[in-house]
């Protein structure tokens, strides 16, 4: 062997012993959303996170488990998006179930617990997180005696917030990347006219009305802007802001509810968008069209909107 070979071989072997010295990061990197931004992440050797594994009940509240490891919190959001809490969690729960966690806690909102979820579990404070009762989703994974990791998802007014937190074995932490997944965005200016022509109206997602009110929250509310911009673009354009609530109460109060915030949108058009008032009508059917079961949360929640109809 050459003096040049032997220099050659004996780099590589100490390049290749060096790599297998190394730890292998084989953790499970749950996939987010394109888009999502990290807000805050802390890890911990040899630290003890208590992870829930039920939902809150009046008869044995919230069962949590203790476990010690290498501890990781990481906080995310997403800005402007008609993504739901829903739709963030499918790719994360099957995941998990690829990488073997069996899953202990999938829970919605009040299936979980509502309020006495939110106080009796671990939960960082604003604006590292935030949290809307009404709307929420937390899954809770096991593999073994030492990963666990809880995911809580929540969406307020155009944005959603993440929580992570996991235990690990020290030498199975993931890496600091994020995996990004494709999922739905929200409706596009250039889509709306095509919308219209092919299913006559559009949901008008992301909305947030305040907790028992009739009144739209503050926003922004990236689809009330669109709706606008194709309004403008197509000035002979008319249409009825229909609003849609649960089964829970009586028909002629869901009817009213949901025609004060069908106004209340239309208000927002004609007050900061500027759209003529003549353009926009509003009107409210309150459970009479669901676009989902009524039997749970999740399907409450779908059915809880205001959509634009176009008439021309």
């Amino acid at each position: 062997m050459t003096p040049i070979m032997h220099k050659v071989v004996k780099s590589f072997c100490i390049v290749f012993g060096l790599a297998l010295s190394q730890p292998a990061f084989a953790g499970i990197e749950l996939p987010y959303p394109s888009g999502v931004e990290r807000l805050m992440r802390e890890q911990t050797e040899n630290a003890t996170l208590r992870i829930p594994v039920s939902p809150w009940s009046q008869n044995s509240k919230i069962q949590h488990e203790k476990r010690s490891g290498t501890a990781t919190i990481t906080t995310l959001q997403m800005r402007a998006t008609a993504i739901t809490p829903q739709q963030v969690a499918t790719p994360i729960r099957q995941a998990m179930l690829d990488a073997d966690f069996k899953i202990v806690l999938d829970c919605f909102s009040t299936e979980c617990g509502g309020f006495d979820y939110r106080i009796n579990t671990p939960i960082q404070s604003p604006p590292k997180m935030y949290i809307n009762l009404r709307n929420f989703v937390s899954i809770t994974g096991i593999n073994g005696s030492d990963k666990i990791i809880n995911v809580l998802i929540s969406r307020i007014g155009e944005r959603v917030y993440i929580q992570e937190r996991r235990i690990d074995p020290a030498t199975d932490t993931p890496a600091e990347t994020t995996m990004m997944v494709p999922l739905p965005s929200s409706t596009s200016v250039q889509n709306i006219a095509t919308t219209f022509a092919t299913a006559g109206t559009i949901s008008l997602e992301g909305l947030d009305f305040n907790s028992g009110s009739t009144t739209l929250g503050e926003g922004p509310f990236s689809i009330l802007s669109e709706l606008a911009d194709y309004m403008r673009q197509n000035p002979q354009s008319q249409i009825v802001l229909v609003g849609h609530s649960d089964a829970i109460g009586g028909l002629e109060g869901n009817i009213e509810i949901s025609k004060q915030r069908a106004e209340s949108v239309r208000q927002r058009l004609i007050s900061k968008y500027g759209i003529p008032k003549s353009r926009i009508t509003a009107q409210g059917i309150a459970y009479l069209s669901p676009r989902s079961s009524n039997q749970t949360e999740e399907g409450r929640e779908r059915n809880r909107r205001v959509e634009a109809v176009i008439l021309q």
